[in-house]
């Protein structure tokens, strides 16, 4: 994989004035930087029943991000070019009966049917994206990944669907994040080359396994500055910066994303989800 590259992300409304996050004023130089999308707000043309919601809560999801893909990290096929990621932060949220059962395709009572808000969890199940994944953390968080055509990756951004929450019922249904209540402001997403990044190319591994070295695990000056230099920068390939321990399974074509971006709860950490291999982790 000598020819693969790494990339950065910066966030905001013109390529000479950019942010690590969209949430932080931190500026980040990514030269030749390109729009690759966006994160918070909308949700990419995939149709409001599509939205993913929490198996919890039965909410749709906050958008967290939605990115168009270098080519070499299109890894579920040439024609599913960009991802959507979604996010519930539900761990200690109240189950809403029925939820988990009815969006895993459970056939629904007739109370169910009835039932406004569950007749919803039911349409979202009948119209799941194809090629969405289903990601659940350590702490029993819910996610969703969204691999996209071009022709979805362009079309119109979608809000999620109405918001038809029974009045009176106090936090039964506001529990974990969701995009009725949570949303981040829309901020566009760019993305640069990252150069001199010593494990390009190389699957993150301990002890030097493959040639790749951990950060922060040389004394050579060189690497000291370029790992500060990347501290904090959400990114594609390259040296990946857990907070705890580094996940097993993880290939060269692994996305760290850092907290805050799209209004996503890492408590203060990041996650690594591999493009090629499925593995999802993070920790604060």
């Amino acid at each position: 994989m000598k020819d693969l590259k790494a990339y950065d992300l910066g966030f905001g409304d013109s390529a000479d004035q950019l942010s690590m996050r969209p949430d932080k004023p931190i500026e980040i130089d990514l030269p030749d930087a390109v729009v690759a999308g966006w994160c918070g707000g909308r949700a990419p043309g995939i149709g409001a029943a599509s939205w993913p919601r929490s198996p919890v809560t039965g909410l749709p999801m906050i958008h967290v991000i939605t990115l168009e893909l270098p080519k070499d990290y299109r890894r579920k096929g040439a024609d599913l070019v960009a991802i959507s990621l979604f996010h519930a932060d539900d761990h200690v949220a109240s189950d809403i009966e029925g939820v988990d059962e009815l969006l895993a395709g459970t056939e629904p009572t007739a109370e169910q049917a009835a039932d406004p808000f569950l007749a919803e969890v039911i349409a979202t199940a009948a119209a799941r994206h194809p090629q969405q994944q289903d990601l659940e953390d350590l702490i029993g968080g819910a996610h969703a990944l969204i691999w996209l055509t071009a022709e979805e990756f362009a079309a119109p951004r979608i809000g999620p669907p109405a918001d038809i929450r029974p009045d009176g019922l106090g936090d039964k249904y506001r529990r974990g994040l969701n995009a009725w209540d949570d949303s981040a402001p829309e901020t566009t997403v760019w993305i640069g080359d990252r150069p001199g990044d010593p494990n390009t190319g190389i699957a993150p591994a301990e002890d030097g396994a493959g040639g790749y070295v951990e950060a922060w695990s040389s004394d050579d000056e060189e690497l000291e500055a370029f790992w500060s230099s990347v501290d904090g920068v959400s990114h594609l390939g390259g040296t990946v910066m857990p907070c705890q321990v580094l996940p097993e399974g993880l290939t060269p074509y692994v996305f760290e994303l850092e907290d805050g971006v799209g209004g996503i709860n890492f408590g203060g950490g990041n996650a690594q989800l591999d493009l090629e291999s499925g593995v999802f982790d993070w920790a604060q």
